[in-house]
C-alpha cells in the first residue's frame, strides 16, 4: 500500500497542515479549529438593548471550562494587558508576544492562530504483521530496557547471537565494514553513547517502577496497544453540582455571580436551563498509548498519546448560537416594563465543535478502516 497518498478524513472541525514520507512511512500533522474563534466576541458579554420601553438582554455564552481556547485570543488578551500596563514588563512585553507568536507558528507550515492543538499522526507499514508488532513491543521496552531489544523481524547476522538485540548490533564491530571510513569517528562516538546509556538503564527502571509507571500490552479501538500508564495526580472529582445551585460560581461569565439566587434577585442564573449533571469517568492511572498494531501497520504519534486525556464529547457547555427567548413583565413604581432575555442552551462539547476525545477516536478509526 501507497502511504505517501493515503487521504484521512477529518472532522470537520480539523485539517491536514502538512504531511511527509513515502511509500511505506508517513508522517501527517493536524490541528484542531477552536469553535470560539468563529464567534463574535461579543457574544462573551452581555448585551443589553431597548425597544421603547421594552429591553433586550442577550446573556454571555459560558467558555467551557475545560476546554482550550484558540491561541489567536490567547495572544490578543496579552496585548490587552501589556496594552494597559498591568502586564510587569520582564514577564512579558510586546517584543517577547512577537517571540512568541513566531515560535507558535508551525515551522511546516497551515496552523493558523485560530488552532488549538497541532499535532502528528505516524503511520508505518512494515514487511509483515510480526515484524511490526515487535516494532511496536520495543517502543515500551526501550523505556526501560534502551536498545536492549530484540531486532524487530528477527534478523540474523552470521557471527552474532541469534537472539541478537539492537544494542548488539549497533555495538558490533561489524559496522566497520559498512560505513564509510570517514565516518568512523562518529561511529565510535555513537557506540560509546549507547554503551553509557545502557549503563544508566537500570538506575532509570528502579525510578520508573518508583513513580508507579508500569508498561503493558493491550487492546485499544480494536487493534493490539502497546500503553504505558502513570499515577493520575488529579484528585477524583467532588459530586457534579447545578449550575443553577446557588453555590456555584460563575461570575466574570455573564452568568450571575456566586449567590445570586440569595440575593432575591436571582440574576442571570434564573434564565439559564441547568447543564445537566454529567459525571466523566474517573482512574487512579492516565494511560499514554504508544501505538496500535493493524496487520502489518503500525499507527502512533503524538496525536495518538494523549487521546486518553481528552475530555468527553458529552462534557456539558453552553450553547454558542442555539438560544431560547424568555420574556417578563415587572412593575415598577406601579409602571409595567417588560423585558426579554436571550439565553444561551444547554449543549455539549461535541455539539460545539470543542476538542473532544471521541471525535480524535474517529480520526483513528478511520485511518484503520482505510488500511489494507
Amino acid at each position: 500500500m501507497n502511504l505517501k497518498s493515503f487521504k484521512i478524513n477529518l472532522p470537520k472541525t480539523w485539517q491536514e497542515a502538512s504531511r511527509t514520507g513515502g511509500e511505506n512511512q508517513v508522517n501527517v500533522r493536524v490541528y484542531h479549529i477552536n469553535p470560539l474563534s468563529k464567534i463574535d466576541p461579543k457574544r462573551f458579554e452581555d448585551q443589553v438593548t431597548y425597544k421603547g420601553e421594552e429591553s433586550v438582554t442577550r446573556l454571555a455564552v459560558q467558555s467551557p471550562a475545560r476546554g482550550l481556547r484558540p491561541a489567536g485570543e490567547i495572544f490578543k488578551t496579552f496585548e490587552s494587558l501589556i496594552t494597559a500596563g498591568i502586564m510587569p514588563p520582564d514577564m512579558m512585553n510586546m517584543g517577547k508576544l512577537d517571540e512568541l507568536r513566531r515560535g507558535y507558528k508551525d515551522p511546516r507550515g497551515g496552523r493558523p492562530e485560530e488552532s488549538d492543538i497541532a499535532n502528528d499522526i505516524d503511520i508505518i507499514q512494515y514487511p509483515d504483521e510480526k515484524t511490526a508488532w515487535q516494532a511496536l513491543k520495543n517502543k515500551g521496552l526501550m523505556q526501560t530496557q534502551g536498545l536492549d531489544v530484540p531486532m524487530p523481524g528477527g534478523v540474523t547476522i552470521p557471527g552474532m547471537p541469534e537472539n541478537m538485540t539492537m544494542s548488539d548490533f549497533f555495538q558490533s564491530d561489524m559496522l566497520k565494514n559498512l560505513i564509510p571510513k570517514d565516518q568512523l569517528d562518529k561511529l565510535g562516538k555513537m557506540q560509546e553513547t549507547i554503551k553509557k546509556a545502557q549503563q544508566q538503564m537500570p538506575g532509570i527502571k528502579q525510578n520508573l517502577e518508583k513513580k508507579g509507571v508500569k508498561y503493558g500490552e493491550g487492546e485499544y479501538l480494536g487493534c493490539k496497544t502497546v500503553f504505558m500508564k502513570t499515577p493520575n495526580q488529579t484528585p477524583p472529582p467532588e459530586a457534579a453540582k447545578s449550575v443553577s445551585s446557588p453555590s456555584a460560581n460563575i461570575a466574570g461569565l455573564g452568568m450571575g455571580g456566586k449567590g445570586a439566587d440569595e440575593q432575591g434577585g436571582g440574576g442571570h442564573i434564573a434564565h439559564l436551563d441547568p447543564l445537566p449533571k454529567f459525571k466523566e469517568p474517573y482512574s487512579a492511572t492516565n494511560t499514554m498509548y504508544l501505538g496500535l498494531l493493524y496487520k502489518n501497520f503500525v499507527i502512533d504519534g503524538p496525536l495518538l498519546w494523549g487521546v486518553d486525556q481528552l475530555p468527553s464529547g458529552n462534557t456539558p457547555c453552553y450553547s454558542l448560537n442555539k438560544t431560547k427567548e424568555v420574556t417578563s413583565t415587572e412593575v415598577i413604581n406601579g409602571k409595567p416594563f417588560t423585558g426579554a432575555v436571550i439565553v444561551p442552551l444547554p449543549s455539549t462539547f461535541a455539539q460545539e465543535g470543542y476538542l473532544n476525545k471521541e471525535e480524535v477516536e474517529k480520526i483513528y478509526q478511520d485511518i484503520i478502516s482505510k488500511l489494507k
